[in-house]
């Protein structure tokens, strides 16, 4: 696995997690080269599953692009880790309980705001914020409004 932080291809598993259902690992890893730290997960796909872009295109789902996202909109603390890996288990397990062969962009991002709407309401106005594509201050102060209603 690649290092995010300086792209060494020589990182060490430290430390392997997996899930109560058993349907996906969570692995710590350590670059030898920099010494960040990161975490992958490795979920099972039942098919290949293809997601349908705003733009018409498609292409093969990929979980990191949803991790990445989270990871921008979380705030690093003590417990970022573990909210990332809940909300990535349960994401996952709603797309593939409902949608074994294709889904749209738009509904893994709604799965992804619903999550956070939950877990972390300022990590979900940040998300929304450029989910939604927010251009001015009035539409963040609207989606504000909303999260406390």
């Amino acid at each position: 696995m690649k290092c995010p932080e300086c792209s060494c291809l020589d990182t060490k598993v430290t430390d392997t997690r997996v899930f109560p259902d058993h349907t996906s690992i969570r692995r710590r890893r350590k670059c030898p080269q920099c010494g960040y730290r990161f975490s992958t997960m490795e979920v099972y796909c039942k098919t290949e599953l293809t997601v349908i872009k705003r733009s018409g295109r498609e292409e093969e789902f990929d979980s990191n692009k949803i991790e990445l996202g989270l990871r921008k909109a979380i705030k690093a603390d003590e417990h970022s880790e573990s909210k990332i890996e809940k909300i990535m288990q349960n994401i996952s397990q709603n797309i593939y309980a409902h949608y074994p062969k294709k889904i749209s962009a738009e509904t893994i991002g709604q799965f992804v705001m619903a999550e956070l709407k939950q877990m972390d309401p300022i990590a979900y106005l940040r998300f929304a914020s450029v989910y939604k594509n927010f251009h001015e201050a009035h539409e963040f102060e609207q989606e504000f409004k909303n999260l406390e209603n």
